[in-house]
């Protein structure tokens, strides 16, 4: 099943809930490619994309042991490339969009309120040694909507933390959800949801 998670959606797992806390004063996405990373990439699929073009000409012109063979070994590099390129695009676009939504929330999270909800429905990622890659809950809004929100392992304030899957926020248990207006998938949106290890009294 396909993740329809909004990207504007986020959970912060937090230790308790604070009667005077305020909103959190970040909006914590994963990590993608820097620029500096993203253009080495580009620069090597170009070069790969030029190389493999040689390489299937002379494939053509030469001896093989027919048509079906050049096309097959033309056909199967060509998407391999278009794949990466798509790849890269799509990074690209996610980046700016995380980083205009950073932007909004920072200009107006003093305006954020936040309101009660309750956590319905988890979905959960792993990694292949057991640990959480990430987690998207479905929280109900009291007096007003559900909507999904994922926490990300590779956020920086995560420090890449093994998250172990007794600390994902059980079904039933309480979240805040800090929005600017009605929750939206358009506007950055985060979830406080109580790590479930920690014993709140």
């Amino acid at each position: 099943m396909t993740d329809d998670t909004p990207i504007s959606h986020i959970v912060h797992l937090v230790r308790s809930f604070e009667d005077d806390a305020t909103a959190p004063s970040e909006i914590q996405f994963g990590r993608r490619l820097r620029p500096s990373a993203l253009a080495i990439l580009w620069v090597l699929l170009v070069a790969g994309t030029l190389s493999t073009s040689l390489l299937v000409v002379f494939l053509w012109i030469s001896d093989s042991p027919g048509w079906w063979f050049n096309l097959i070994f033309t056909l199967l590099p060509a998407f391999f490339l278009a794949g990466c390129g798509m790849a890269l695009t799509e990074s690209r676009k996610l980046s700016r969009r995380e980083a205009q939504l950073a932007e909004r929330w920072h200009a107006t999270r003093n305006h954020a309120r936040p309101s009660a909800g309750r956590v319905i429905d988890r979905t959960v990622s792993l990694m292949e040694h057991g640990s959480v890659s990430s987690f998207t809950l479905t929280v109900d809004i009291e007096g007003a909507s559900r909507i999904r929100a994922r926490w990300y392992r590779t956020n920086p304030e995560n420090a890449d933390a093994t998250l172990l899957q007794t600390q994902i926020p059980a079904i039933g248990s309480k979240a805040r959800v800090w929005s600017v207006g009605a929750p939206n998938d358009d506007e950055p949106l985060i979830v406080e949801a109580l790590d479930a290890s920690m014993v709140i009294s």
